[in-house]
């Protein structure tokens, strides 16, 4: 019997469905589909009774969920144990990052490392994506992820490595009249105020120059999002939040202007180089668990 579909079963029958369960836990239906009927293939008796497009814990399902909840807590226990036998440091990591990547994303990272790396004594700090290498540099932070403006060179207290790109899009509210045009000019823009990213110097970041005078300076790319969506003018969304939330940012459109893409890096910083094929240490495991959860949600 394995700890995985024990894990996912629980999950299924708290979520009333495998679909709301895969989006929890960021894995595929599929995935989870099978797990179940691998487990109750294994048990001999189905754990769920269909109704409609939800799941209802069966007779046996119900009976045994405490139990399943039970062996989660003691393989959990197990594993904190093992990773911290007496008289061991415990591992202290602090990881930095901005919000190019969801809150969601980082709930699904934080509890993936919590379940896997039990030994590691975990913090996580948001930072501005200009004010994270030099965090890094300073000893502060232990690694970093955030979009890159302007290249950061490397030196010998800090490393640098491009992870992927991120495609930032010029986006208005459905409703504003911008989205109503077919094509836009440099004139149809600067009648509307423009939604800028304010960085730690406090300049205005993705700001389209000679393009009017009016615009809103915010801190964060979700309030970013979140300010255009409401129609209080236009800007740079980056794609992650658009993709990774479609259902947050529905009421979005990409205006048809010459220029409304633009390709920035996204980037990790450390002080030892990372290579995600490489686990032999707390912080390299940490790496490769990032990387692999920004591949399943379709970011590399």
């Amino acid at each position: 019997m394995r700890i995985e579909h024990l894990y996912y079963f629980v999950t299924v029958a708290e979520k009333g469905s495998i679909a709301a369960a895969a989006a929890e836990l960021g894995r595929n239906r599929s995935t989870l589909s099978m797990a179940i009927s691998a487990l109750e293939d294994e048990l001999g008796c189905p754990l769920f009774q269909r109704r409609g497009n939800s799941l209802q814990l069966s007779a046996t399902g119900e009976l045994i969920l405490d139990d399943c909840n039970r062996l989660l807590a003691l393989q959990e226990k197990i594993a904190y144990r093992c990773a911290n036998p007496p008289g061991e440091e415990v591992c202290e990591l602090c990881i930095g990052r901005d919000d190019v990547l969801t809150e969601s994303f980082w709930r699904r990272v934080i509890t993936r490392i919590r379940t896997t790396l039990p030994g590691v004594s975990l913090s996580m700090r948001f930072a501005g994506s200009d004010e994270l290498p030099e965090l890094v540099r300073q000893g502060q932070l232990d690694i970093a992820y955030a979009m890159a403006f302007n290249p950061v060179y490397s030196g010998d207290s800090l490393c640098q490595r491009i992870l992927t790109k991120t495609r930032m899009q010029l986006m208005a509210a459905r409703h504003h009249r911008l989205a109503r045009l077919g094509y836009l000019n440099d004139s149809d823009l600067s009648g509307s105020t423009q939604i800028t990213y304010l960085d730690s110097d406090q300049q205005e970041r993705f700001r389209l120059n000679n393009i009017g005078a009016d615009t809103l300076a915010l801190s964060s790319y979700e309030l970013i999002r979140d300010a255009i969506q409401d129609g209080l003018g236009w800007g740079y969304v980056p794609e992650p939040l658009l993709i990774m939330e479609e259902e947050d940012s529905s009421e979005l459109n990409l205006l048809n202007h010459g220029l409304n893409t633009a390709w920035y890096p996204y980037l990790v910083y450390s002080r030892e180089p990372m290579n995600p094929e490489r686990r032999s240490t707390p912080l390299q495991q940490v790496h490769h668990i990032i990387i692999d959860e920004m591949d399943q949600a379709g970011i590399l």
